[in-house]
């Protein structure tokens, strides 16, 4: 009987946090690379190598938590920008790496 509460309690949480996994997206082939070189390059300026660094790969792994591979594929294909709903989102999940020390 313990065996069957032990799984029912982990099927109940692995309902719970499967939509979490299921949205986390990929990159595709070398715009993950890009955008950390981007990103680094641009807060360089702003917050010195070391935390650029920092910041970056922090947004990278929240971005990619956020978005849809989709989403993702968007980003890299866009010459003329990102849509001001899609940047919102990067933004947003972003948000917690640019405050967090």
């Amino acid at each position: 009987m313990r065996l069957q509460s032990l799984f029912l309690s982990l099927a109940a949480c692995a309902a719970i946090t499967l939509p979490q996994f299921a949205s986390a997206g990929e990159w595709p082939a070398g715009a993950e690379s890009q955008f950390l070189s981007q990103c680094e390059k641009a807060a360089t300026e702003k917050a010195g190598a070391a935390r650029a660094k920092t910041v970056c790969e922090c947004s990278d792994k929240a971005i990619t938590s956020k978005l849809s591979t989709a989403e993702l594929k968007q980003v890299a294909n866009s010459d003329n920008g990102v849509d001001a709903q899609l940047q919102k989102k990067m933004m947003d999940a972003a948000a917690s790496c640019r405050t967090s020390k």
